[in-house]
């Protein structure tokens, strides 16, 4: 009788023979199913992960923790749940020749259909299935006959470590965009051409990326090379040269110099933080996996690469598509980015006229499920034109029952989507709970940020639909379609009777500027920056009702009375033109500013005017202004930046010009000011 172990060796021998990696259901009762996954690894004896619950016996990880490693036994306890996220990040640590184990229930719930559907696609890739208390199946004959023959092909990774060290030792202002599906070498290659250049006498080179895990694979190459250097983990020093990780956040804050800047997983950044680097750094390699369980890269190559026509235009870019992990036409590989939706729109360049009706849809979970054509459509989209949509977010899309999926269409083309999340609506026991901080309910951060943040008793209690997603296909963007989706949106929420139609989002000036174009109105901004994007996070609402309109006004007065205070520590360095977008919502009054001439006439020392200017910047417009003197007036006034931050920022020869340059901006302003 065949036994599990010959089984599992006969299925390695196959896949070795292709360079693939095989997928195997077991599919039983849980006890089974984990006994005899249990069995395998200790009969195999080979290096494994097991990502989920595990015996007592074996050692469970986190797929947080095995990127950048490499496996040939990878098993997944699917028996509860199936995480989107962790397999498909772990299943990119296997390599040719190994077995995925993927532990299977015999019944799923009715009500999770996203597991309905990954278990439909397990069966339509024809992957095996080994089910409690029956037979194996059949592998077919002459196995032992299949040679393995699979020559490493490095031609594209040597191509993309040069042209890395090129962006260095070439012409400056000529950034490097590299781009490959996972297991394609793209990291390992960027840890090569750091370590190089730091051979070659470069200093220091920085690697920045949402956060270090994602970082591992370059990191360990490089210290392959540069055997003799102090090695931890995420930095690498030797003698008086360094190879370090760097968050976003801090990158952007403090700028510090390098010979090269390496952004890895630059899809997960938005564009103007990408910007913001692109015209500070002059040498720099952006680096991004097209399809992941970080996101999706797709987006990302056409929304940046049109302003880096704009700020670079003599950049490059290179594609890696040859996979090194494993051989072409992967089974594992095709199923992950086919079951979840993470390949191309099927609508690839829609047509979209402004002109001509639309239609817009609502969209139900069982609607998805049933064709997943559509379903590939609909989160396709998501993908293309989002920063951070990941695999979970299809779970979501097809189990979440408070979430509710609108689309438009026009000549039965896909255009754009949004995702609205419910919230709110609590009674006043579980309003207080969140007022007091002793009670958080998952899913309902607006609602809970103005009940806790902002210290209204009552908030969680009103009702909330906010756009948690919007979607418009990059093709069709910029022509007033966004406008169109919202406005229906917004008859739905009215409709619907919610009290509050909102969203959340890392502030920057173009997305403000959209969303107070639809009239919605800020009602808070986080204190700090996001360590991943970079950005503060910013609450826009609309309200509906009497009681929602109530409430935003009082919300918004307590904003607009902190936010003078949280410019001068908190927020010290958010961009100028953002605080320009946010000022553009308060009332202004016509007052007197004559006290200012002794300060831009005479002699009158800046620190004796600081009140009265602070009050001229909020109650002038300040969009005459040079963008120069924009930013000097907010940096300096409203955000109390030290007089040497200033001329850091504006390469001011010293604190004398920098007052010259301030006063000739006052008088500019106060000129305006005074009737």
């Amino acid at each position: 009788m065949l036994s599990l172990l010959s089984f599992a060796n006969k299925l390695q021998h196959l896949a070795a023979a292709d360079n693939h990696r095989r997928l195997v259901r077991l599919q039983g009762e849980p006890d089974w199913c984990l006994s005899q996954a249990q069995l395998l690894v200790k009969q195999l004896s080979q290096p494994y992960f097991w990502c989920g619950t595990a015996p007592d016996t074996i050692c469970s990880t986190s797929f947080k923790q095995i990127l950048g490693r490499e496996t040939s036994l990878l098993i997944i306890n699917a028996l509860d749940h199936f995480d989107a996220n962790a397999f498909a990040a772990c299943e990119g640590t296997l390599r040719g020749g190994g077995l995925l184990i993927l532990l299977c229930p015999t019944t799923i719930g009715s009500d999770d259909l996203f597991y309905q559907y990954i278990n439909s696609q397990l069966s339509e890739h024809n992957f095996i299935t080994i089910r409690q208390d029956h037979p194996f199946p059949a592998l077919g004959s002459d196995i032992s006959d299949r040679k393995i023959n699979n020559p490493l092909n490095l031609v594209q990774q040597r191509t993309a470590v040069k042209a890395a060290i090129k962006t260095v030792t070439g012409h400056r202002r000529r950034p490097l965009v590299l781009t490959a599906n996972r297991g394609r070498g793209k990291s390992a290659s960027l840890g090569i051409a750091a370590a190089e250049l730091l051979k070659s006498g470069s200093k220091r080179i920085l690697v920045c990326a949402p956060n270090k895990q994602a970082t591992a694979t370059l990191f360990k190459h490089a210290g392959i090379i540069l055997t003799s250097s102090e090695n931890n983990f995420f930095a690498i020093i030797e003698d008086d040269k360094s190879i370090e990780f760097i968050a976003p956040d801090s990158l952007l804050a403090d700028r510090p110099k390098c010979d090269l800047l390496i952004i890895d997983e630059a899809a997960a950044l938005p564009v103007p933080t990408l910007e913001t680097l692109v015209k500070h750094y002059s040498r720099v390699v952006f680096a991004t996996t097209q399809h992941g369980y970080e996101g999706s890269g797709r987006g990302f190559a056409l929304r940046f690469q049109k302003r880096l026509n704009e700020i670079a235009p003599q950049w490059r870019q290179l594609h890696l598509d040859q996979p090194i992990r494993w051989a072409d036409n992967d089974p594992v590989e095709n199923f992950t980015l086919n079951s979840l939706c993470l390949t191309k729109s099927p609508c690839e360049k829609p047509l979209y006229n402004y002109k001509h009706s639309i239609q817009f849809n609502k969209l139900s979970a069982l609607q998805l499920a049933a064709d997943k054509m559509l379903l590939r459509e609909v989160f396709s989209l998501l993908v293309l034109a989002h920063y951070q949509t990941k695999p979970s977010d299809l779970e979501k899309l097809l189990n979440d029952p408070s979430l509710h999926i609108f689309i438009i269409k026009q000549n039965e083309q896909l255009l754009a989507v949004t995702l609205i999340n419910e919230e709110g609506g609590f009674d006043k026991q579980i309003s207080a709970k969140i007022w007091q901080g002793t009670r958080r309910v998952q899913g309902n951060l607006i609602a809970q940020s103005l009940t806790f943040h902002c210290a209204f008793k009552e908030a969680a209690c009103e009702s909330y639909a906010r756009i948690q997603r919007i979607a418009v296909h990059p093709d069709c963007q910029h022509q007033g379609l966004g406008k169109r989706f919202i406005s229906s949106l917004i008859n739905w929420a009215e409709n619907s009777h919610y009290d509050h139609i909102c969203a959340s989002f890392g502030a920057t000036a173009d997305l403000l500027t959209f969303w107070q174009r639809q009239s919605f109105t800020v009602l808070r901004i986080g204190s700090t920056r996001d360590s991943s994007s970079g950005t503060h996070s910013v609450i826009v609402n609309l309200p509906l009702s009497a009681k929602g309109k109530t409430l935003h006004r009082a919300v918004q007065k307590q904003f607009q009375l902190q936010f003078p205070v949280q410019l001068s520590r908190h927020l010290q360095h958010i961009e100028a033109e953002l605080v320009l977008g946010l000022l553009d919502e308060f009332s202004k009054t016509t007052s007197s500013y004559r006290q200012l001439l002794s300060y831009i006439e005479g002699n009158r020392p800046y620190e004796y005017v600081e009140q009265a200017l602070i009050e001229l910047l909020f109650n002038t417009p300040l969009h005459n202004l040079s963008k120069e003197q924009q930013s000097l007036a907010v940096q300096k006034i409203l955000q109390n930046n030290s007089w040497s931050e200033v001329c850091k920022k504006h390469n001011y020869s010293g604190k004398k010009q920098a007052q010259v340059q301030l006063k000739e901006t006052i008088k500019q302003l106060q000129l305006r000011a005074i009737p």
